[in-house]
């Protein structure tokens, strides 16, 4: 009986480990060329000469409007 616990116990684990084995190379064979992408997106922003603290100056920039518009003033008779 024992045997049999033993076994089928063994075989689980297997199966798991393979399960988990797929799953990470899956995950990783899909994810391998992500630092490619990176370096060229990379390369075409740079390339036309802009610096990053030029992209990033209007990211800053807030412009907040007027809590009231502006009314023209009470003309007195």
């Amino acid at each position: 009986m024992t045997k049999k616990s033993y076994a089928k116990n063994v075989s689980i684990i297997l199966g798991v480990s393979v399960v988990l084995m797929l799953f990470i190379f899956l995950l990783v064979g899909h994810h391998h060329d992500i630092p490619d992408r990176v370096r060229l997106d990379r390369g075409a922003l740079l390339g036309a000469g802009s610096n990053v603290t030029e992209r990033i100056k209007p990211a800053g920039q807030v412009s907040v409007p007027a809590a009231e518009p502006q009314r023209e003033p009470v003309k007195k008779r």
